[in-house]
């Protein structure tokens, strides 16, 4: 298994790259059977992290699964002889993943975005998937709240996982900022117990406004980062202006590294 993880390093993290049907299926195979899961995503935002930050690796390969999410970093594996066969984001499976929990009657929580978020977003998601139960939800700003954003009081931290255990969910969706959200599933997998836990950034955000968040169009010439950056381009420009020459060095580099690491 080292081997095997060795083999699908990349930017500090190994990656278990599979398609999105595959990605479902196994998803739904813990949900239906009760077995803990933890599941994260690594987009080339997180990848420059990740290569910077021992800490943030070490929580990120601590994860069950560690999906490619952005095509920066599927083209970027492909070139260091990573076999990753598609992008596979929360997005790109969210309608069959859904659906399937609905017709089960499954539950969700919902953990993660500014007060109000989770609460619109498990509204939406309750419309648009009839069937599908909400186990809970609570919005991520504690850190805020508390006057020190990007680190959770402890007491608060184990208040929400023992919520969230308390509540049954089959599914619970973390969405804070990374690394804060790798951090909580880390640190309270204990407690959180036997479940299926996925971190998903800002993905409350969109569930809370549309299930089409991005332009059809867009979506299919690869361009979903494009539109986000004209919707926030206070936070997001940078990443994908300067941030996208530092991703192609890394790119550069893993592709050097994995070539010389070849027989």
């Amino acid at each position: 298994m080292r081997r095997e993880r060795a083999a699908r390093t990349w930017a500090g993290v190994w990656l278990t790259p599979v398609d999105r049907a595959t990605f479902v299926d196994v998803v739904l195979r813990a949900v239906r059977d009760g077995d803990p899961l933890r599941v994260t995503f690594l987009n080339p935002y997180y990848a420059r992290r990740t290569a910077a930050d021992a800490d943030l690796a070490a929580a990120i390969n601590d994860f069950d699964i560690v999906q490619p999410d952005g095509w920066g970093v599927v083209y970027g594996a492909r070139l260091a002889g990573i076999d990753v066969p598609e992008r596979v984001a929360i997005e790109d499976v969210e309608r069959p993943l859904f659906d399937a929990m609905a017709r089960d009657h499954s539950t969700v929580h919902l953990f993660g975005s500014a007060p109000g978020v989770a609460d619109r977003a498990a509204a939406n998601l309750t419309d648009w998937f009839p069937g599908l139960r909400i186990a809970g939800v609570h919005h991520g700003w504690l850190d805020v709240e508390a006057g020190h954003p990007g680190h959770f009081d402890e007491a608060d931290a184990r208040r929400v996982a023992g919520d969230i255990a308390a509540s049954g969910a089959d599914l619970v969706l973390v969405g804070l900022p990374t690394p804060l959200q790798q951090e909580f599933v880390q640190k309270w997998s204990p407690v959180l117990g036997d479940r299926v836990v996925m971190t998903v950034g800002a993905y409350l955000d969109k569930l809370a406004e549309d299930l089409d968040w991005y332009p059809r169009w867009m979506e299919r010439a690869r361009l979903g980062w494009a539109y986000r950056v004209v919707r926030e381009p206070r936070r997001l420009l940078g990443r994908y202006t300067v941030g996208a020459v530092a991703f192609a060095v890394l790119v550069a580099t893993e592709a050097v590294r994995h070539r010389r690491r070849r027989p």
